[in-house]
């Protein structure tokens, strides 16, 4: 009887925690009190353990006691009858064999794998008497949890009984192997472990930095207006007054093609939006959410130094699911690969996407961005052509071509264990 006991405390232990969420949530909008009792347990999960661990030692440790007092004097004194020596050795290893086998099977496997196969009936039958076991098991809860505590003191801890939670690091490990399985598709495991580092990400990190900047003049004709937007092909151009710097505002190429086409003179100031600031520092996680609230496309991005770059609501969503083109848009190569593993860059090029694509772990930062600006903060000036710098971990980037103002173009030489990051070909990957 002791033993079933601590398999009904082990068997309902399996069955609350491993019942779906989603089941339980189905069964307490119906109402039903046993789905409302096994609620409550999993919602107090520190007292429900508790409570089960306690009934399942104090069980245990009775079928112990209980198991020696009958079993092991009768056999003791048989022994002794059969003229067999070390009879009260023999008799205490027998019983200790026997009660363990008994809770190893009945105690613990059984109720165990009954509980998991039948999760719903199981957990839903014990539900009720152990939500009222754990009320009345309180104070003793209390009290083991209390003397828990002072001995972890010691150690620096605490007692607690809540599931653990997983890190990103072990989410991405998840994932990764449920690519490598077939159970989650490969484009779909990409996507994932994008959202997991996404949260990670600031507006630096994804914005078009301030020297690929587009925009128009406040002041420009209407052949110059035309002519930018036909040429580029964005639907919204930024509009400065003065000097880059300055920043006013912003068009959208659909405004400004309606405005000539009734009344043949496009006035920026008649069709112009505010702009939205942002620091470089904000978290881009937060930045979407916010450009969702608030219906806005755009955003300006700055520093310390005054205007950073720009950032449009598409570029948050391609740091999730990658670069997306138009009909019209031309792919433009990041990176070239050659024979002898190293690779050839665009300065433009965004450090994150560059270290996607070669699978390196090149320093990312609010000036470090890009490839030209990852350099440029490596020498502390503008390198000139032919010139080498050293990342942290050993990466060298080659200048290939610059020139007073810019980097153009870079050649990294990764150290050797990032040698087979360079492998896939550039038609492997659907960014």
């Amino acid at each position: 009887m002791l033993v079933t006991g601590n398999g009904l405390f082990a068997g309902a232990e399996i069955a609350i925690l491993s019942l779906r969420k989603t089941r339980l949530r189905e069964f307490v909008r119906r109402g039903d009190r046993r789905a409302l009792a096994v609620k409550a347990l999993r919602d107090k999960p520190e007292h429900f353990l508790a409570t089960v661990q306690i009934g399942m030692t104090v069980i245990g440790t009775a079928a112990a006691a209980v198991g020696g007092a009958a079993f092991g004097t009768g056999m003791e004194a048989w022994l002794e009858s059969v003229h067999i020596g070390h009879a009260k050795e023999i008799a205490l290893v027998t019983v200790v064999i026997m009660i363990s086998m008994l809770e190893l099977v009945i105690g613990e496997l059984v109720p165990k794998s009954l509980a998991l196969r039948y999760s719903d009936s199981y957990s839903f039958r014990v539900g009720r008497p152990l939500l009222g076991l754990s009320y009345l098991m309180r104070p003793l809860v209390w009290f083991v949890t209390a003397a828990s505590n002072a001995v972890l003191k010691l150690f620096g801890d605490e007692t607690t009984f809540t599931e653990a939670r997983l890190s990103r690091d072990e989410l991405q490990q998840l994932v990764e192997e449920a690519a490598k399985t077939g159970s989650v598709d490969p484009r779909a495991s990409e996507i994932a472990s994008r959202a997991l580092g996404f949260g990670e990400v600031t507006v630096a990190e994804v914005m078009v930095p301030r020297t690929r900047i587009v925009a128009l003049r406040r002041g420009s004709s209407n052949e110059e207006v035309q002519r930018v937007i036909l040429e580029e092909g964005h639907s919204r151009m930024p509009v400065y007054d003065q000097s880059i710097e300055n920043i006013v505002g912003y068009v959208v190429a659909r405004d400004v093609l309606a405005l000539a086409w009734e009344k043949g003179l496009v006035v920026l100031e008649d069709i112009l939006r505010p702009p939205y600031l942002v620091p470089a520092t904000t978290r881009a996680v937060d930045l979407l959410r916010d450009m969702q609230r608030k219906r806005i496309q755009m955003a300006v991005v700055t520093d310390e130094h005054g205007l950073a770059g720009l950032i449009t609501i598409e570029d948050l969503i391609e740091e999730l699911v990658g670069d997306i083109f138009s009909e019209d848009d031309q792919p433009q190569s990041l990176v070239l690969r050659e024979p002898g593993g190293t690779a050839v860059v665009q300065g433009w090029a965004p450090v994150r996407k560059v270290n996607r694509e070669l699978h390196c772990d090149l320093p990312v930062g609010a000036d470090r961005n890009t490839i030209a600006g990852l350099c440029m903060s490596l020498a502390q000036a503008i390198p000139q052509a032919g010139e080498r710098l050293t990342t942290e971990d050993g990466t060298v980037l080659e200048i290939v071509e610059a020139s007073a103002r810019r980097v153009r173009k870079v050649r990294i030489h990764p150290v050797p264990h990032q040698g087979d990051g360079l492998a896939p070909e550039p038609g492997d990957h659907d960014d």
